[in-house]
């Protein structure tokens, strides 16, 4: 575990290669003979025996679905400490793509190279749109927005896509609704993050905004397969992937509980830079409580982020949490224009 260690945005673009259903040099020929292929990685996480990684190290070590039904359960148990698993009826299960949607695996060239940082990263994609190729920053905040954090989130956004950066959101009320809108003012490109079927994005209120978000250039992406709904142990893992997605994740209002903390987390968990806004002295303390945490140079309530014990003794360490404090947008544009 790391803070603040994560590599500046500017130096590695986050995805390389071109957005394509491909699955890379392979000696497997046969899709569904191959275990990289997304019907028999969708099949592996299907039995509920196996997780994102255990799949992952299985995929990776046997290759193709019959060295995989073959193995004794000694090497199940060393390759992915699954010995009493038994892989023998494993079949390739068929994955439709359609309605604009397209799956991408752990193992495309298209897959967003910061999600592989995650113990957990998902083997699994349902994107609607392209996938960019360019630097990036997050942006996240609660749902019930004053106007001063609406409209500071707004110009921070448009200033990123005017200076080249993709806007990562999660397309929810509130921040991230205006982290999109900005970013489209600015001309840009945003990827919206979601928690439930691509098809269907939720609030229903911002359907509108995902097709914008496309016709754009971005994408809606999830790791969630078309049928999801919204679920709160699926938003916890959504933000997850915000937090992974770019080098830096800028939180610009938040209260206190809010699932954006849960966002902090894991973005310090990853060593991701975290820029907070200073709120403005008349802003409600309450609607902004989040901040004051993450900005306070000296008490701080280490419990509001949750994690586990060895996260809560490293972050006690860490004053502030922020590692950049922006008073406003044009103290955001010259952290951009350093980066």
């Amino acid at each position: 575990m790391c803070f603040g260690t994560g590599r500046i945005m500017n130096e590695l673009p986050f995805f390389d290669g071109k957005f394509e259903k491909v699955l890379g040099a392979s000696p497997v020929e046969n899709l569904e003979e191959d275990l990289r292929s997304p019907g028999n990685i969708a099949a592996l996480l299907a039995t509920g025996k196996v997780n994102n990684k255990k799949a992952r190290l299985l995929i990776e070590y046997f290759k193709t679905i019959d060295s995989l039904k073959n193995a004794s359960p000694l090497e199940l148990e060393q390759v992915a400490n699954c010995g009493k698993v038994d892989f023998s009826l494993l079949k390739y299960s068929h994955l439709p793509e359609n309605n604009g949607v397209q799956i991408v695996t752990y193992f495309d060239e298209a897959y967003p190279l910061g999600f592989k940082d995650l113990r957990d990263a998902p083997l699994l994609l349902w994107v609607r749109g392209k996938i960019p190729n360019a630097k990036s920053v997050s942006i996240v905040g609660t749902r019930e927005a004053d106007d001063w954090g609406k409209q500071t989130t707004f110009e921070i956004s448009r200033m990123s896509a005017e200076n080249g950066y993709v806007v990562v959101s999660g397309l929810a009320l509130g921040i991230d609704t205006q982290a999109h809108l900005g970013c489209l003012q600015g001309n840009g490109i945003t990827v919206a993050i979601l928690a439930c079927d691509v098809r269907f994005p939720t609030p229903k209120s911002n359907s509108q905004l995902a097709d914008r978000i496309i016709e754009n250039g971005g994408c809606v992406i999830a790791e969630v397969p078309p049928g999801t709904e919204t679920g709160a142990g699926n938003l916890i893992a959504r933000n997850r992937l915000q937090a992974a997605w770019s080098d830096a994740l800028v939180v610009t209002q938040s209260g206190i509980p809010s699932g954006t903390l849960h966002t902090v987390r894991f973005a310090l968990e990853l060593g991701r830079k975290l820029v907070v806004l200073q709120p403005q002295k008349e802003s409600n303390s309450e609607s902004y409580a989040g901040n004051y945490q993450l900005i306070n140079t000296g008490l701080f309530d280490s419990k509001i982020l949750g994690g586990n014990k060895d996260f809560q003794n490293l972050i006690n360490q860490k004053r502030p949490c922020a590692d950049i404090i922006i008073r406003n947008p044009d103290d955001f544009l010259n952290y951009l224009r350093l980066n």
